[in-house]
């Protein structure tokens, strides 16, 4: 017989608990009416009304401040219990009032469901509790559910349970129920105390002490003697009345105390982790709970300590609590945090937005206030309350609500962001300045009706703009910019007198402008054509940089050319990346296409002549195109190979010009011999490559022209240069007459492919005695500069 575990066995009677307390609770909540009245008892024993609460049953029954209570439910006032504890007439059936105009007037309260329970009143005391409890409770179990291993997640059910019970018995403690009130004077003053602790279980796994635990043990020994004294006042007759007033100020001291460590220790974490990686999760936890927490301990714990009255009902600063199951739940469910620093600056945006017209509105209705004899201070700060909480939660909604559907409402505004889209796509084919001019000039006409739309050159030193005509319009711009060109700023949107102008470019002393005028309907741009068209003149710069930065590099390859005999071994190292990088190119397009396409037909073929057997003629036919495809998939793969080698890095030089031997071997007729003489040097792809490809055209070389019988390689590493040889036993030739050679035996590229790596290359050769070659290569090279001040490596591609 399985045995049910013990913390399953707890789960489960703790849960039977709560419905238990909970169907109690609201069988009070819906059977009591609140009345809302407190007493006052005066010197000669009589008992006056002190106050009243707006929209309570007490008001609707028009009890008002003043009046004498003198029976409750047919006995002295002074014999109610509620009054004896309390100095109220909560629970009560009826009452014997005294009117303040000297009328006697039985008053009954109706008790059970009934029609007199207001929507609003069952709004604020049932429903919007009640539903906040189960979003507590939801929380709970589905934090159950997924963590109930995870000692931080069931401290943080406890802390959920906590709000939520808290919460939902005050409606009960406002109709000075015994049980709501013993849940509220227990509860909230631990629910500081669970959530201190369930930082401490939280922060464990990033190595942090939240709180220290004989700090927490201290902080619950004090409270627990004013819980255990509350209870005892609200069950027992020990204590007087006079206590109740010590009672209050304790109990609304620890809460206080409690909620003011929690962001006292907030803060410290945060300020102590600022610069850590736990500085997003230090900040979301103080704002959430300066959030929830605050209007509660301003508006209700603050004021229970000096008077016996609250500034607004708890039941609206409560609803602050919501943000903690969200924010908590979020971060025990979730690996990632929000962004809590985007989310504050929105903030302080619509608080500062909100402050002024809530300031105003609510000292509008304080003077109708005062004209109607009111005391207006209290009216003034709910209602500035409401209204400045209530703008500042109307912004946030109004900014998703923009997100989601002014594009499909307003579809003319952001055909800006598709032309944005567009103009950027197009932008990355542009490679010379008048196809950006001409991309940027369909967009603007696309979008906007103007009058003209120029480019211009405003020349700084020379003092002039071109090209410009002599109408009016053209004479008065040409002065007005030359009068701020010191001004300009690259990417800045400038008004003209006759429109606008885009600085979209910089060379040297020259601002390149474009020239909008005005529109055809004779209206202002608007605020978001300004947008987009600053955002058009950002683009446009930056792309006119980097044409800039094209024209210079072409200007540094001219003035290269130009000033020596020779081509610069960093131009020659250039041309031969971009050389290599257009031998991968088109390796791998020969692969991905010719080569896969290649593959298909011959398996198409291979399967017809599986499926419908054929023979005589025909079935030769089909087998010489099998060859003929085999034949040309082989060729192609050998082109690739040649192309681009296949893992040419990851072989290392050695290797690389093993490979390329073994291959050439198949080929030709004389004998290839290696000696790499113990190398064990490591070489960049570059050099390896450059030795690959000279290997590769000698050894073409010896096959076309040197009638070779042997070719000898030697490849050694001697200090910080790398020593390569080729000897063969061809037929060799003069001299004098292997410069003129050079271009059809290939050896002129072998020399430049050197030079562009900064090394030396020399030709040995005589007629009857083959040919030798030697390269000395440096492993590292002098990274020079250009005459523009460039790194001339700045230039490479790989």
């Amino acid at each position: 017989m399985k045995t049910t575990p013990p913390h399953r066995l707890s789960v489960i009677l703790i849960s039977l608990l709560t419905i238990i307390v909970l169907l109690y609770l609201t069988f009070v909540i819906v059977s009591v009416p609140p009345i809302g009245a407190e007493l006052h008892k005066r010197s000669d024993g009589t008992y006056f009304v002190l106050s009243v609460e707006p929209a309570s049953h007490a008001k609707v029954k028009s009890i008002d401040v003043g009046d004498q209570i003198v029976e409750v439910n047919g006995a002295p006032v002074g014999k109610y219990i509620n009054i004896l504890k309390y100095n109220t007439i909560e629970n009560a059936d009826n009452v014997l009032v005294i009117h303040k105009n000297g009328e006697r007037e039985i008053i009954s309260f109706s008790k059970g469901w009934s029609n007199n329970r207001s929507t609003t009143e069952m709004m604020i005391q049932l429903y919007i509790p009640g539903i906040s409890l189960l979003i507590f409770f939801a929380f709970s179990a589905f934090l159950y559910v997924k963590r109930k291993d995870d000692q931080a997640a069931i401290m943080l059910i406890f802390f959920f349970m906590a709000i939520g019970i808290a919460y939902y018995s005050s409606a009960a403690s406002y109709r000075s129920d015994p049980v709501g009130l013993s849940i509220v004077y227990i509860v909230i003053p631990i629910i500081p105390l669970i959530f201190m602790n369930f930082m401490n279980i939280y922060l464990r796994r990033f190595g942090v002490q939240f709180i220290n635990k004989r700090l927490l043990i201290k902080l619950f020994i004090i409270v627990s003697p004013i819980s255990v004294i509350s209870v005892l006042y609200i069950w027992t007759n020990i204590f007087d009345i006079e206590v109740r007033r010590y009672i209050i100020a304790a109990y609304s001291g620890v809460v206080l105390m409690g909620n003011l460590v929690c962001v006292y220790l907030l803060m410290t974490q945060y300020i102590r982790n600022r610069r850590t990686r736990l500085k997003s999760l230090s900040k979301i936890t103080l704002i959430s709970h300066l959030i929830a927490f605050s209007p509660f301990a301003m508006l209700n714990l603050m004021p229970l300590l000096f008077t016996d009255h609250q500034i607004i009902p708890g039941a609206f600063t409560a609803l602050f609590l919501f943000i903690l199951p969200v924010v908590y739940f979020y971060l025990a469910m979730s690996n990632q945090l929000f962004d809590i620093d985007f989310i504050l600056t929105r903030f302080k945006y619509y608080v500062a937005l909100s402050l002024i017209p809530a300031t105003l509105v609510a000292s509008a209705l304080s003077l109708i206030l005062l004209k109607l004899n009111r005391s207006a201070f209290s009216e003034w700060l709910v209602v500035f309350i409401v209204i400045f909480i209530g703008m500042i939660l109307f912004l946030y909604v109004k900014e998703q609500i923009d997100q989601r559907f002014r594009p499909r409402l307003f579809k003319a505004m952001y055909s800006y962001q598709d032309s944005l889209d567009r103009f950027s796509r197009s932008i990355a084919k542009v490679m010379k300045q008048a196809d950006l001019e001409g991309v940027l000039k369909q967009e603007i006409n696309a979008l906007l009706p103007v009058t003209r739309i120029s480019f211009l050159i405003v020349d700084q030193l020379e003092e002039t703009v071109y090209p410009m005509g002599n109408s009016l319009e053209e004479r008065i711009t040409e002065d007005f910019l030359l009068g701020i060109v010191t001004t300009f700023k690259l990417g800045e949107l400038i008004d003209l007198p006759y429109g606008l102008g885009l600085i979209i470019g910089k060379q040297r002393s020259r601002y390149h402008i474009l020239w909008i005028g005005l529109k055809m309907n004779h209206t202002r741009f608007n605020s978001d054509e300004i947008r987009w068209l600053k955002t058009m003149a950002n683009y446009s710069s930056i792309v006119f940089e980097n044409l800039y930065l094209i024209e210079g590099l072409i200007e540094d390859l001219e003035s290269e050319v130009k000033k020596e005999q020779t081509t610069s071994p960093w131009v020659l190292r250039m041309l031969f990346c971009l050389s290599e990088n257009e031998r991968r190119k088109l390796a791998a397009d020969l692969h991905d296409s010719a080569l896969q396409d290649q593959l298909i037909w011959y398996r198409k073929i291979e399967a017809l002549m599986i499926d419908f057997p054929i023979s005589g003629k025909l079935e030769k036919e089909l087998d010489d195109i099998k060859e003929g495809l085999l034949d040309v998939i082989h060729q192609i793969r050998e082109t690739c190979n040649e192309l681009r080698p296949p893992l040419l890095k990851e072989m290392g030089v050695v290797e690389a010009v093993e490979s390329i031997i073994e291959h050439t071997q198949m080929r030709v007729n004389f004998e290839v011999q290696f000696r790499p003489h113990l190398f064990n040097g490591h070489l960049d792809e570059e050099r390896i490559t450059a030795i690959y490809r000279i290997v590769q055209e000698l050894l073409r070389n010896a096959n076309k022209h040197a009638s070779a019988k042997l070719v000898q390689l030697d490849l050694e590493l001697r200090e910080e240069t790398l020593f390569f040889r080729y000897q063969d036993d061809g037929i060799g030739m003069e001299m004098r007459h292997m410069v003129e050679s050079f271009e059809h035996m290939g050896l002129s590229g072998i020399k430049e492919r050197v030079a562009s790596l900064e090394g030396d290359i020399s030709f040995y050769s005589e007629p009857g005695k083959g040919l030798e070659v030697i390269i000395l290569m440096p492993i590292t090279m002098s990274n020079g500069r250009s005459e523009r001040g460039l790194l001339r490596d700045s230039y490479l591609i790989s």
